[in-house]
């Protein structure tokens, strides 16, 4: 049978054709794809024009007027929204609030705790200009994506107003904060009776400071000493940090190993191979750390929060300890005056001298999901409902977007190619382009889109799937057991040990590739005839 052109589709569509004729045409459908995807486009122009010839004519729509059939239930949009529920529950109450109590426990409770981790803690503590200015860049770049979506739905001047007006609030900036700025020749000395009015930013090979500094100490070197008092932070991206005088703010560690041996006023932060905390030292606040090996001699004020390999305590504590690492010592010194939980995977090796003011909570650390335990198959089910729902927003939304990038993972060498080369080259590109500080916002933005498609390639996979199994369905219903389906077999299929990961990495790759493909094919320019 030969291709039916338009005329034939919108007849068949309004039925008007007899059923002998119908027939063939259903059956072309079924088989052909150019024919299939010509039916589904007049399907949406039919009701797009449809929905706005009501419109025009009727204050108030005919379906909100007509009142529901009695004795039927929304089934499919009932369990949909059961299962979105559960799966933002287990998400909160099995990964955010344990670790943002964690965290509120450390200390981190004063503002959000998202911009003092990554701007006021680690990194930006004292530039307060530079953070509203990165707030400002990842906002205009949101305000102008909005404003893109919006230049082809709406042609409306006081949305665009708003969207301006909202985006010129933000203009107003802070003036910045004085410091000074050092370059090693190749090292750098801070000579002893100096001192620094402001905050110093250092990079040499060795750093020594000797005198004194009234503001932060933000330094990157090999290899850096401090003897003198700082009286705001310490900030470091160093090789090895030996602190030997007094810190009045906090201590941002990111290196190799780390020496304090005089007081802290107020939190530690290390990401290093080797904490090592003095006997004689007292810090004020918490301690935060990601180490192999931790070493707490002296006296914390604050929690203790430790992700290692190995943990040692033989100071004093005045708070809480939690510890997640392969093994936990408690030496005869040592006294903790709050709770002790402890996940790891062997006993915590406890001196019978040590104090401590409650038996210890210890967790076995399994590496591998439990099987066995039905709660992992009704987390799994939560988790495909999640993805249905994404997939369910997709096809309200966006629904010839998601069916032509669905359409796009049968060219499985070019979609795998171009997945492979997107889910390496973007990550690289936006973290290189957080290196500027222009760059900030769109990097950061970049990098939430690209968590989205990561995600969303599972969408565009399971839609394949189900068709393959169900076949090429003209209608919501349809597409939506095809998407059903699908995503119920790719679950399924990555429960299963080794072969999950592998088909989870394969996934990825198709979708992504499959995504690539449909943006560049709806945003390349139109060819003109001539």
């Amino acid at each position: 049978m030969n291709h039916f052109d338009e005329m034939i589709a919108l007849h068949y569509l309004e039925g008007e054709l007899d059923s002998e004729r119908a027939e063939e045409i259903s059956s072309h459908a079924r088989q052909c794809a150019g024919c299939r995807g010509l039916m589904r486009a007049l399907e949406r122009e039919s009701v797009w024009l449809r929905e706005s010839l009501q419109a025009a004519e009727e204050p108030i729509p005919t379906c909100l007027q007509t009142p529901p059939e009695r004795g039927s239930l929304p089934w499919g949009w009932i369990t949909a929204l059961g299962l979105a529920a559960g799966g933002a529950y287990t998400l909160w109450s099995g990964f955010i609030e344990p670790w943002r109590t964690q965290a509120a426990q450390a200390g981190f409770t004063q503002e959000s705790l998202l911009t003092m981790l990554f701007f006021t803690g680690a990194f930006w503590k004292g530039w307060i200009a530079m953070r509203n200015f990165m707030e400002f860049s990842a906002l205009a770049t949101m305000g102008i994506a909005v404003m893109w979506m919006l230049r082809r739905h709406s042609r409306r001047i006081s949305t665009i107003a708003i969207v301006m007006g909202a985006l010129s609030v933000t203009l107003t900036l802070p003036p910045s904060s004085r410091a000074e700025t050092h370059h090693g020749n190749p090292n750098y000395v801070l000579p002893t009776g100096q001192e620094v009015k402001g905050d110093l930013i250092v990079t040499a090979d060795d750093t020594r400071i000797d005198g004194d500094i009234d503001g932060d100490l933000i330094v990157f070197s090999k290899y850096v000493t401090v003897n003198g008092q700082v009286k705001g932070d310490v900030i470091s991206f160093v090789r090895d940090l030996q602190i030997n005088g007094a810190v009045d703010g906090n201590v941002r560690a990111f290196c190799q190993a780390v020496s304090l041996h005089a007081a802290v006023g107020k939190n530690v932060t290390a990401w290093t191979e080797r904490l090592e905390l003095d006997p004689k030292v007292r810090i004020g606040g918490s301690v935060i750390a990601g180490a192999k090996m931790v070493q707490l001699n002296g006296n914390v004020g604050g929690d203790v929060l430790a992700f290692a390999k190995e943990v040692e305590i033989n100071g004093s504590l005045v708070r809480d300890l939690t510890v997640r690492a392969r093994l936990l010592r408690i030496g005869a010194g040592a006294e903790v005056q709050g709770r002790t939980k402890y996940n790891g995977e062997h006993s915590a090796d406890v001196s019978p001298t040590a104090k401590l003011s409650s038996p210890i909570e210890f967790t076995i650390h399994k590496r591998r999901p439990d099987h066995t335990n039905p709660r992992y198959y009704w987390h799994q089910t939560l988790l495909w409902g999640a993805s249905f729902i994404f997939g369910l927003v997709l096809l309200l939304v966006a629904p010839g977007f998601l069916l032509d990038a669905a359409n796009a993972c049968k060219k499985y060498g070019r979609a795998a190619g171009f997945g492979a080369l997107v889910l390496i080259t973007v990550p690289i590109a936006a973290l290189l382009v957080c290196l500027t500080i222009v760059g900030i916002g769109v990097g950061v933005a970049a990098l939430l889109l690209y968590v989205i498609a990561v995600y969303s390639a599972q969408i565009f996979v399971g839609m394949w799937t189900g068709e393959k199994i169900l076949g090429a369905g003209v209608g919501f219903g349809p597409a939506l057991g095809r998407l059903a389906l699908g995503l119920a077999i790719i679950r399924v299929i990555e429960l299963v040990p080794f072969l999950g990961n592998v088909v989870a990495a394969i996934v990825v790759v198709w979708g992504l590739g499959a995504l690539a493909l449909t943006l560049y094919k709806n945003l390349r320019p139109a060819a003109v005839a001539a």
